[in-house]
């Protein structure tokens, strides 16, 4: 049996742990064993964990030749975190290659930025899964488009201004040819970021749960995502799942994840770390034009594609590697 220790990577807000409460509520639904209490951690004969843990734990796995699975989505970079990035990796990286015996990365892109800072390991040591919606919750729902009321969302936890200063820089371009609404649901952790919101076009709408998130992207036209270097962002992927065009900035994982919609991602770089003074507002502000220009057609794309990124499928997979190591 397998040990999961999801009571301490389900709290708070975030990507690890969104994934495992998604993970945890699979694996209640298919009746699939595991143990979670860390008192008990001894009895499993391996143990899953996602970035990185407990080394009095791990060591008596490795002691005992028990399988260690590892899930990473992204890394600290210098471009980003400077010369401490070392530092901020250290834990991570220690486990990724002294203890861990495989490794699921979100993206082919997590791959690589791992490969790049943590070091390469084999192909037979990884497995690449995406990330995935309940599709009970985030599902399309037909709406009529009208160019006199253009409603814009974002999702997430705003933590850097790469989420937030773009889009708005973009969209007060928008908003000088078009009667807009621009939706902010997440928390809005960095105080720099407020200065961008106060627009009148802007709603901060705040945190919710997943359901009410879905009613916002199910009556929201065009969503908009900004982020450096995402892994395999969550709130693509639950836009994506409502059918709802997405536009942002080629980084990350982005491309990957709408590889039948790359029009809608504006260039920024070649490098495997973006760096914020490459996103260019001005880019953005085009494709979201381009959106809007041609929103029949993109929005019966994301409609045939909404299907893609099934939580049930990603939790599936996961599943198959920890059967791999029973």
């Amino acid at each position: 049996m397998i040990y999961i220790p999801f009571e301490e990577n389900t709290r708070g807000i975030g990507g690890p742990s969104t994934f495992m409460r998604n993970l945890r509520q699979y694996l209640d639904k298919v009746e699939y064993s595991f143990i979670e209490d860390k008192n008990n951690y001894k009895k499993a004969s391996s143990i899953f964990f996602p970035i990185s843990h407990n080394k009095k734990v791990l060591n008596y796995f490795k002691n005992n030749n028990l399988p260690i699975i590892q899930r990473l989505d992204g890394v600290y970079y210098p471009s980003k975190h400077g010369i401490k990035y070392r530092y901020y990796n250290r834990e991570i990286k220690l486990d990724y290659l002294k203890y861990t015996d495989f490794v699921v990365f979100q993206s082919k892109y997590s791959k690589i930025e791992c490969f790049t800072i943590l070091g390469e390991i084999d192909s037979d040591k990884f497995r690449i899964i995406y990330n995935g919606t309940d599709k009970t919750v985030f599902y399309p729902v037909i709406k009529d488009f009208d160019e006199n009321k253009i409603v814009f969302t974002a999702t997430g936890s705003f933590r850097s201004r790469d989420m937030i200063e773009p889009a708005v820089l973009a969209l007060d371009k928008i908003n000088e040819k078009y009667n807009i609404e621009f939706r902010i649901v997440g928390p809005i952790i960095n105080s720099y970021i407020r200065k961008f919101t106060d627009r009148r076009y802007i709603k901060c709408l705040g945190s919710m749960n997943k359901e009410e998130i879905a009613r916002e992207l199910q009556t929201t036209d065009i969503f908009i995502f900004c982020q450096l270097n995402p892994p395999c962002p969550n709130s693509v992927i639950e836009a994506v799942s409502c059918g709802l065009p997405v536009v942002g900035f080629d980084t990350g994982a982005m491309k990957e994840i709408l590889f039948f919609a790359p029009e809608l991602l504006a260039y920024v770089s070649d490098e495997v770390f973006s760096q914020y003074r490459d996103f260019d507002h001005r880019r953005l502000q085009e494709k979201i034009e381009f959106c809007i220009d041609n929103f029949s057609r993109i929005r019966k794309l994301f409609f045939d594609n909404s299907n893609l990124y099934n939580n049930d499928e990603t939790c599936k997979q996961y599943v198959e590697v920890f059967d791999m190591f029973k």
